[in-house]
């Protein structure tokens, strides 16, 4: 990753599949900023800032694409070099519309996490205020209900197209708006100048914030009684196919499968709704992660790179120990085992960054959504040790983990606070030792 990228130019991204082969053609994708920034973040805070600059750079592109698509705002594209959609499939460059959700993620991590107010205050801003406007412009509210959703798109699994009130690209702009309505919120205070400025610039209008509010705060989510979110209206419904039915020789399934045959089962190609649970992971509780996990998992066919690390993030969250560590396998083996008969097209770049997640996130326990980053450590049981380290506010922060207890230390830098197992700790050079709870022990 960072022989990939090092942040010293904000005009370039991250290839998916770097320089390592002609898949993809250089491009980037959502990738940057679902996957790869965490890494950057907490590993070289300054090539994470120059990663969203080049998105800001290309704001002026975003809105010539929203106007392509008869709305307003900034709609970045889901397949780029330059700013322009270079995607060939149009059900993906016109219905894949959560991209811009994720870079409003990315805005969100590297603001809790690195407390760049000067980048919030200008350039974050003003890219969540055009995402916000896209998303405004885009929403169609339900003429009995009231509620609010986006019909005629497609979500994160790909295997499904104009599919009504996707979860998950519901989900990304009703929390794109909150965030944005907490950063003005914020700035009215702290920058009320920088925001005016902003808001004249882009015209914008108070009546048009509050649309933005009411939107945010009546997004239809489907689910069921049980906690279950249904990943798009009609989900439940769909004919069930039995993966192990399948032959492996039919994979990558898009080089053998008709479209047609793909979209019309219950089969997913990547994490969905578990991804919106992992993105924004202190929303829900482990209960209802299980919940999902237990109905999605069976139906994914992990066709995607980015897949099998989510997996294993939540299973390790939920206990689901061998699961996790199996998922794990999947995820840093991909390439040197060709699990998905297409690495002759290049290493899955994005994907490393996700197996490093896998590690930091899954078995370390990370949490980084909220105000403090939380651990909850557990440990493979093939393994008698691990170590990492972050980048974390003004500090180098070594967490490394033993079959037994968990060791925190600032290695240089000045204290900080953290949660471990639920419980704040302060940390600094002196480190401090906590035990593995028994349930935490794999």
């Amino acid at each position: 990753m960072h022989q990939t990228y090092r942040g010293s130019d904000p005009t370039l991204n991250i290839g998916a599949k770097g320089l390592s082969g002609e898949g993809y053609g250089g491009k980037a994708f959502w990738d940057t900023e679902a996957y790869c920034l965490q890494f950057y973040i907490f590993n070289n805070p300054e090539a994470a800032k120059n990663l969203l600059c080049y998105r800001y750079n290309l704001l002026p592109e975003a809105r010539e694409r929203a106007k392509e698509l008869d709305c307003e705002g900034a709609c970045y594209p889901i397949s780029t070099i330059d700013g322009i959609e270079t995607c060939g499939a149009w059900q993906h460059s016109s219905l894949q519309i959560h991209v811009s959700g994720a870079i409003a993620y990315g805005i969100f991590n590297y603001n809790r996490i690195c407390k760049d107010k000067e980048f919030i205050y200008s350039k974050g801003i003003e890219m969540l205020l055009e995402i916000s406007r896209f998303y405004k412009s885009r929403v169609q509210q339900h003429p009995i209900t009231g509620k609010y959703g986006y019909y005629g798109v497609m979500g994160v699994d790909e295997f499904h197209m104009m599919v009504n009130n996707n979860c998950f690209t519901n989900y990304l702009a009703k929390k794109a708006m909150e965030f944005t309505l907490e950063v003005v919120k914020e700035m009215k205070t702290a920058a009320e100048d920088k925001l005016n400025d902003i808001l004249n610039k882009l015209e914008l209008s108070q009546e048009e914030m509050e649309e933005i509010r009411d939107i945010s705060e009546n997004m239809y989510l489907p689910k069921n009684e049980d906690g279950l979110y249904e990943q798009h209206e009609g989900f439940f419904v769909l004919p069930h196919i039995e993966l192990d039915s399948i032959p492996v020789t039919d994979f990558p399934l898009y080089h053998n499968w008709s479209y047609d045959r793909i979209y019309r089962t219950d089969m997913i190609k990547q994490p969905d709704v578990l991804m919106m649970q992992f993105m924004y992971s202190s929303d829900f509780t482990k209960e209802i992660k299980a919940v999902n996990y237990d109905y999605y998992e069976p139906r994914c066919i992990h066709e995607s790179s980015l897949s099998p690390s989510v997996h294993s993030i939540i299973a390790s969250e939920i206990g689901r120990n061998k699961e996790a560590y199996e998922f794990f396998q999947f995820a840093t083996r991909l390439d040197l085992d060709n699990y998905n008969r297409n690495t002759d097209e290049g290493l899955h770049t994005t994907s490393i960054a996700a197996a490093w997640m896998n590690i930091v996130y899954g078995f370390g326990g990370l949490r980084s959504d909220s105000e403090i980053i939380s651990f909850s450590p557990s440990i493979p049981e093939k393994w008698d040790t691990y170590q990492f380290s972050l980048i974390y506010h003004d500090a180098l922060l070594q967490i490394k983990v033993s079959k037994d207890k968990a060791s925190f230390v600032v290695q240089d830098g000045t204290s900080v606070n953290v949660i471990i197992y639920d419980k704040e700790y302060t940390v600094d050079g002196n480190g401090i030792k906590v035990l593995i709870p028994e349930e935490y022990k794999q």
